[in-house]
């Protein structure tokens, strides 16, 4: 358990490094309104986050049931890791930040936060090809729960940190200097992860 605890923080937190909507938006947010309102984005994307991982470890579980399609699934889920690392990889050159500043008519950070997260096409598959990859088949839905509980509570701290951190302009130059190397390693993590699951698998048949 604490070794999977372990794997999915460290997996979690190089994905919420690399550059997406919520990463941008809060940034946004904390540069062009303050730190409070980049705290209140955070609430948002968070509420929606749990909305996703509470889907994802229910889909789980009825997967579970059935052990020939929860194979199929986590098979799938580790060829869309493989596809969003080499995607990654491929459209390095187009994945620029934009950290630039925009004002912004809306003054509810909650409800951006939130519909930036939720109607986000990505996080679900992300987050049942992760959990499917590194969560037992076998494991008991109240440790489930908890992993689910870890991604939201890393996901919250480490946003808010972003927050505390981009809430001083100076920051944001050491940002762009070391983003390559921090989407190279994200992206790496991801092949690897999806490449090692196929891999055992075919070991086994």
């Amino acid at each position: 358990m604490i070794k999977t605890a372990i794997s999915l923080f460290i997996i979690w937190i190089l994905l919420l490094l690399t550059p997406g909507p919520d990463f941008v938006l809060i940034l946004r947010n904390t540069i062009n309104k303050g730190l409070k309102e980049g705290i209140l984005t955070n609430i948002g994307i968070s509420l929606g986050l749990t909305i996703h991982t509470t889907a994802a470890i229910l889909g789980i579980v009825v997967l579970s049931e059935n052990p020939t399609l929860f194979n199929t699934v986590k098979i799938i889920g580790a060829i869309y890791l493989i596809y969003i690392g080499t995607s990654g990889f491929l459209n390095m050159k187009k994945s620029t930040l934009n950290l630039e500043a925009k004002d912004s008519k809306s003054s509810n950070s909650i409800r951006e936060g939130f519909f930036c997260n939720i109607l986000n096409p990505k996080l679900p598959l992300i987050l049942l090809g992760v959990f499917t990859q590194l969560i037992p088949l076998n494991t008991p839905l109240w440790i489930k729960f908890l992993y689910g509980l870890e991604i939201i509570v890393a996901s919250f701290l480490m946003w808010n940190l972003v927050a505390l951190l981009f809430g001083n302009r100076k920051v944001l130059p050491q940002l762009k200097r070391f983003q390559k190397e921090i989407v190279i390693l994200a992206n790496t993590v991801l092949v690897f992860l999806g490449s090692y699951e196929i891999l055992t698998f075919l070991q086994r048949r």
